[in-house]
């Protein structure tokens, strides 16, 4: 009888014990919450420049309604978090009476990523947001294209090949007031030209060039993918993907980039394909719509489309007279 009750009580106090761990497991801190980020950044930035970041915590709120948000809450940043380049910048009093700004000086090309994060204490979950940018040298952005002959038109470099009997240009045109730059980047016009409509493809080219027929193209530069894409990379990052059924040679100098298209129905004008396609305006026309060449990442045949001459933005490559 007594073994009984001593087994009685000892197995009330195991399951007592475990009843108070699965509660002690099951209780969770509350995160803070709503933490964004305010910053003069672009997707794109020259170097020796700065980013200047500040965080916007007229949202804080806290995810569980029977928790208040702190009276007090610290703000850090993270620079590069983990690359062995990182900077912290801790603020321990009353965040919404003191919340400088955090200055990022973008001295070398390269990605860069800031993290901002919301503290409370040890009671709370902390709040995160981050901001990702590129910082860029136009002159060398883009490695792996090859030494060209180059003419200087209006200021602007481009390279130049001959195939055909013809003068091609080896870079996108660029440096015209019509036309949209990739994600609105000045700093990349250069890089990789801009987007034009069928319709300003046509009066882009400088003085003495023209944009090609589908027949100049098709004779001069050929029908195989490989013989127009150039492996090259931007920012260290290689452009055009490997596939087994495309052997890039860039025989002709074209130096293709896939920079992909615009599609400017929407005010911000998104780009498609990057690092995909690439896919170049030709004079020709066909029932109201604008002819172009296609190189995808994937094909080996060049291909001939069709596309509305207003809201699609291409590349344009222009031949000399």
């Amino acid at each position: 009888m007594k073994k009984s009750i001593l087994y009685a009580i000892f197995l009330l106090a195991a399951l007592t014990a475990l009843s108070c761990k699965k509660k002690d497991d099951d209780t969770t801190k509350p995160s803070i919450t709503g933490l964004e980020i305010i910053s003069d950044y672009d997707t794109f930035m020259g170097e020796n420049t700065t980013v200047n970041v500040l965080a916007d915590v007229s949202n804080l709120t806290v995810s569980d309604d029977s928790y208040s948000l702190p009276e007090k809450i610290g703000i850090y940043y993270v620079l590069n978090y983990g690359s062995g380049s990182s900077a912290r910048d801790t603020v321990t009093t009353d965040v919404k009476a003191y919340n400088p700004t955090y200055v990022v000086n973008v001295e070398e090309a390269g990605d860069y990523t800031v993290y901002c994060y919301a503290y409370g204490g040890d009671k709370y979950y902390n709040a995160s947001a981050s901001i990702s940018f590129t910082a860029v040298n136009p002159k060398t952005a883009i490695t792996g294209i090859p030494e060209l002959p180059f003419v200087e038109i209006g200021g602007n470099k481009f390279y130049t090949f001959e195939r055909g009997g013809k003068t091609w240009m080896a870079n996108n045109l660029y440096g015209t007031e019509s036309g949209t730059d990739y994600q609105n980047s000045e700093i990349l016009t250069s890089v990789f030209g801009k987007y034009y409509s069928w319709t300003e493809a046509q009066e882009a080219c400088p003085e003495g060039w023209h944009l090609p027929s589908g027949a100049e193209f098709d004779e001069c530069l050929g029908s195989n993918s490989g013989d127009l894409m150039v492996d090259a990379a931007f920012v260290e990052k290689t452009m055009w993907s490997y596939w087994p059924q495309v052997k890039i040679t860039n025989s002709t100098l074209f130096c293709a980039l896939p920079v992909g298209y615009r599609d400017m129905t929407y005010e911000d004008g998104p780009e498609k394909g990057f690092k995909k396609f690439a896919c170049f305006w030709t004079s020709d026309e066909y029932e109201d719509r604008g002819v172009f060449r296609s190189i995808f990442e994937e094909d080996s045949d060049v291909k001939t489309s069709q596309g509305d001459k207003q809201t699609l933005a291409l590349s344009v490559r222009c031949v000399k007279d």
